[in-house]
């Protein structure tokens, strides 16, 4: 039975464990993906604060900071699977990021994202690390599962996803325009992802906040 997460002190309890049993000097790749909107940034950040309190190394890549320009990602002409294949560049992560973490457990790179809504360039220096959490959508596709030491789906229903956005989406933008962006493009989307890949099923386990879920399976329970 697959392992359902109601807290972040679980998945540290988990991700310290797993970071005892490594056998190496490599850092551990721990994927927590997840809709857009589904909460997985909070996560994450309360995952890797509990893991330093423990005197674990901790790195957060965010794929948002690989996210693909304006005129691709939100192309008029975009099908939702258009979106799922290009609003990130994920192949370009992986490729500049993860796989030499994966293979040297060191690297240092850099992105920079001109044509975007906050342009920025986001350095990677990372050496003796210890767990590195990747989060973002589109992570569990089959393509990138054998990448990962672990992976957490993270549960979310679509009318909270769209709240998170909209209170997280620039002022500039009207509610309207987001909820068109939202049952656009972002919703079906998620739906192609999710019927195409079973992210769910696919992960080694499941978080869903606690008020959503009442019969919540611990860590300690198979």
């Amino acid at each position: 039975m697959k392992t359902v997460f109601n807290d972040a002190d679980q998945i540290k309890s988990v991700l310290r464990d797993l970071h005892t049993q490594k056998g190496s000097n490599k850092a551990k790749i721990v994927a927590i993906s997840g809709i857009e909107g589904g909460g997985k940034r909070e996560l994450t950040e309360k995952v890797a604060e509990a893991l330093r309190l423990t005197g674990i190394s901790v790195a957060i890549v965010h794929t948002v900071d690989w996210e693909a320009a304006q005129n691709i990602r939100f192309n008029v002409m975009n099908s939702p699977q258009e979106y799922y294949l290009n609003a990130y560049r994920l192949d370009d992560m992986v490729e500049q990021l993860i796989l030499p973490l994966k293979l040297f457990g060191r690297v240092k790179t850099s992105v920079t994202l001109k044509n975007v809504l906050n342009p920025r360039t986001t350095n990677y220096d990372l050496d003796n690390i210890d767990i590195i959490l990747i989060e973002g959508v589109y992570l569990l596709q089959k393509a990138y599962l054998e990448l990962y030491d672990y992976s957490i789906w993270v549960k979310s229903d679509f009318d909270s996803a769209f709240a998170r956005l909209n209170n997280q989406f620039e002022a500039k933008q009207s509610y309207q325009a987001l909820l068109n962006l939202f049952e656009g493009l972002i919703k079906p989307a998620a739906q192609y992802h999710i019927y195409t890949d079973d992210p769910q099923g696919n992960a080694k386990s499941v978080y869903i906040e606690q008020e959503n879920n009442d019969n919540v399976i611990t860590p300690n329970n198979e």
